[in-house]
């Protein structure tokens, strides 16, 4: 696992369709849509789900105040996909999973 600053997080999840997983007190939800990441900034990440989704389907924000840290890793038997993680303040983690270069 690596450490990432969210300029990093950003160039790595930019252009790249994702999973996003949701880990926390409701155990482990695995959105069925894909993800996209569409602007990144100090202050927030903001994801829009890719088509066919409903019109009216809000993008998903990422707060970087409600961050306590950003990682990248990938699994030792993938070949490809990696996961960037948003490990929040709160205890929860949302991966971002998808075929993602190696962070620079």
């Amino acid at each position: 696992m690596r450490d990432l600053d969210p300029a990093t997080a950003a160039a790595t999840l930019s252009g790249v369709s994702l999973n996003r997983i949701r880990r926390g007190v409701q155990g482990l939800v695995m959105s069925n849509d894909r993800w996209r990441l569409i602007h990144s900034d100090d202050a927030a990440f903001t994801f829009k789900a890719e088509p066919p989704v409903p019109p009216d389907l809000e993008p998903f924000v990422i707060h970087l105040d409600e961050v306590e840290r950003i990682t990248w890793d990938r699994l030792a038997r993938q070949q490809v996909r990696s996961q960037v993680r948003f490990h929040l303040k709160n205890g929860d983690v949302l991966t971002f999973s998808g075929h993602l270069p190696d962070p620079a």
